[in-house]
């Protein structure tokens, strides 16, 4: 169970290792989305609300995405995550990062219409939707709504007074002719990471390990290696990892612009598989900066266990700490990035 000095104080220890950059990536989020947010009305002004409207679709709720994924990657890791990771999500799945904020903004809004105060639950219960899309931009957006709900019950009241709790510092900053609040977002964006990496051990069962990756935890196929997962690009390698079936064990490099295909038939693939469960050519493989594509060939299916069934002949783009599994038998591998 999580306090908010406990969240605080986790924070804190963490902002020493990257505190001003923390403060640089506010204050570039700030600009980009004030400049942008001028022209917007500029357009406005020969088409009332359609520029602003457009600028918050496309770019203003993008960088609010990445702002909490800057955050989230540099509390997990207890260090910087690199300014570049606050324009992270114009590179991994903008389409569905951009559907998902904006259907996030008009649900609250036509809540808000109805009442004010379903408006504000509602709020909440959608308060970790753009953490989880922007850690899993590949996800489906029923599921990423569905799991902030699952994340947020029970807590709603509890995160209000958190950010409550930060009224005396915005009150010090906007004091300081405004200026002020600049230097204390980093500390509040820090804290609510905190908040959705704790919501995630104790309602997802994703637990974070002490080299920032997680374990399975309560039959919940959780992240392996969530750095990575979260989007990072630090050049580090793909691996197929065997957990379960005949490759238990394995570490298959997936290296960078090649494929791995998976199947029964060795002179097709480069991993060969025998079972009643895998198809000829069974599943392709392959990898680019901190992503997987994966595309299913296969008469059994290849399921992801956090996900569902994978659609054939695709391309799917899947984060590091995926698991999937070929078929319905015992194979089961997990993606990973080192």
């Amino acid at each position: 169970m999580w306090t908010r000095a406990g969240l605080k104080d986790c924070s804190k220890a963490s902002l020493k290792m990257y505190y001003w950059n923390g403060v640089l990536v506010i204050f570039l989020a700030m600009l980009i989305s004030g400049l942008l947010s001028f022209l917007g009305s500029l357009v406005g002004v020969l088409i009332p609300f359609v520029g602003s409207l457009l600028v918050t679709i496309f770019v203003t709720n993008i960088i609010a995405a990445g702002i909490v994924r800057y955050f989230t990657i540099s509390e997990l890791n207890g260090n910087d995550a690199g300014v570049g990771e606050l324009f992270g999500c114009f590179q991994n799945g903008y389409g569905n990062i951009a559907l998902v904020m904006f259907l996030r903004s008009l649900f609250v809004g036509l809540w808000t219409l109805l009442l004010v105060v379903p408006g504000i639950i509602k709020s909440y219960e959608y308060y970790m939707v753009p953490y989880l899309v922007a850690e899993y931009p590949e996800k489906d957006r029923k599921e990423i709504f569905a799991l902030s709900k699952q994340m947020m019950t029970g807590y709603k009241f509890d995160t209000f007074i958190l950010e409550l709790s930060f009224i005396g510092w915005f009150l010090l900053g906007v004091l300081a002719c405004g200026i002020g609040t600049l230097f204390v977002m980093p500390y509040y964006e820090g804290t609510k990471a905190q908040l959705y990496l704790h919501l995630k051990e104790e309602r997802l069962g994703i637990i974070r390990s002490n080299n920032g990756g997680s374990m399975m935890s309560n039959g919940v196929a959780s992240d392996v290696g969530q750095t990575m997962s979260l989007g990072m690009n630090t050049g580090k390698q793909g691996f197929l990892v065997g957990v379960q079936g005949e490759f238990a064990g394995a570490n298959i490099p997936v290296e960078s612009g090649n494929s791995l295909l998976i199947g029964t038939d060795a002179s097709q693939c480069n991993l060969v598989i025998q079972g009643a469960q895998i198809s000829p050519v069974h599943l392709k493989v392959e990898y680019n900066n901190g992503m997987f594509s994966v595309v299913d060939y296969s008469e059994s299916g290849t399921f992801n266990l956090q996900g569902g069934q994978l659609p054939k002949n695709q391309t799917v783009s899947l984060a590091s700490g995926v698991y999937l599994q070929l078929g319905t038998g015992g194979d089961i591998f997990s993606l990973e990035c080192r």
